[in-house]
C-alpha cells in the first residue's frame, strides 16, 4: 500500500502511515507494560502482550520487521473515538483508554492493535491491522466517517 495524503475534515484527519518502519522486539522495553505505550527519542514503543513490544523508529537489536505485514493508519480529531466506536467495542473514554493506552482488539472484525497517541491535546489513534486487510480497513474507516465528511 502506498502512502496517501491525509483525508481530513474539521473533526477528523486520516493518514496512511503503513510504510513507517515497525519492529517487534522481545527484550529491552520491560518498563513498557502491556496496555501501555511510551514515546522515545526515536519514536514510540507499546505492548499489548507480555514480553513483546512494537517499536516505531530505529531497529532494536534482535527485532523482527513488521513494516510490510502491518498496515498503520492515524485517525485524529474530536470525532475519532466516535468513528472508531462505530466498528469497535473498545471503550475509548478517557478513563478507560487515556493517552498512552494500547490494546489488541477487533476493529470491523479484524484483529487490530490500537494505540492512543494524542497530538497537542487532540485525540489521536494509531490503528495497526494486518496489511492484508488494509484496503478493507481503510474502506470501513471512510464509510464510518461519511457523516463527518471524511472521504478519500
Amino acid at each position: 500500500m502506498t502512502r496517501r495524503e491525509p483525508a481530513s475534515v474539521a473533526e477528523l484527519a486520516l493518514t496512511d502511515l503503513s510504510l513507517t518502519p515497525k519492529w517487534r522486539a522481545f527484550a529491552g522495553y520491560e518498563a513498557v507494560g502491556p496496555g501501555t505505550s511510551q514515546r522515545t527519542k526515536d519514536g514510540l514503543v507499546w505492548s499489548v502482550t507480555p514480553g513483546e513490544w512494537t517499536v516505531l523508529g530505529d531497529r532494536p537489536d534482535g527485532a523482527v520487521d513488521l513494516t510490510h505485514v502491518r498496515a498503520m493508519f492515524r485517525l485524529s480529531g474530536a470525532a475519532a473515538a466516535t468513528l472508531i466506536n462505530r466498528v469497535c467495542a473498545l471503550d475509548l473514554g478517557d478513563g478507560m483508554f487515556p493517552d498512552g493506552a494500547a490494546a489488541r482488539t477487533l476493529f470491523a472484525g479484524v484483529v487490530t492493535e490500537i494505540v492512543r497517541e494524542d497530538e497537542n491535546g487532540t485525540p489521536s489513534y494509531l490503528l495497526l491491522p494486518s496489511s492484508s486487510f488494509s484496503t478493507y480497513i481503510l474502506d470501513v474507516i471512510l464509510d464510518a466517517g461519511g457523516e463527518f465528511g471524511l472521504a478519500e
